[in-house]
């Protein structure tokens, strides 16, 4: 081999090796608060949004939400212990109970900078039913 072609080798592994490892589109950590329909904070999480693919019923590329603590008024309004995923597409972050086909809660909204804000829904063969609000703010 010539030494221009290892050299070019080692570029090309470097640049696969460092965009497989890089952080996700939300690097860090992150805390997020779902809100019943009258605002009023029902669950709180401290989320990590990893670059690990996660099963999901629902069609599109799905990764994994990593769950570091969770607190919960409400066990039945938000799974704080179910697998979480979530997807980024247009610019509107989705996350979500995805592994309970035809059954599936999802927080979505626009992604603007450190924070997020939208609805919470749930979804399925009956349609889409509104369950209240969510926030997500980056943690310092």
């Amino acid at each position: 081999m010539t030494k221009s072609l290892l050299i070019s080798i080692f570029i090309a592994s470097t640049v696969l090796v460092s965009s497989a490892v890089c952080s996700s589109d939300l690097p860090g950590q992150w805390a997020l608060s779902v809100e019943n329909p009258r605002h009023r904070v029902v669950a709180t999480l401290d989320v990590e949004f990893t670059d690990e693919q996660a099963p999901s019923c629902l069609g599109g590329e799905w990764k994994v939400v990593k769950v570091v603590s969770a607190t919960t008024r409400d066990d039945s309004f938000f799974p704080t212990s179910d697998p979480l995923s979530y997807r980024i597409e247009d610019k509107q972050l989705t996350i979500g109970r995805n592994e309970w086909c035809d059954a599936y809660l999802l927080l979505k909204g626009p992604l603007e900078g450190p924070s997020v804000s939208g609805d919470y829904f749930a979804f399925g063969m009956g349609g889409s039913t509104p369950l209240g609000y969510f926030k997500l703010t980056q943690a310092r």
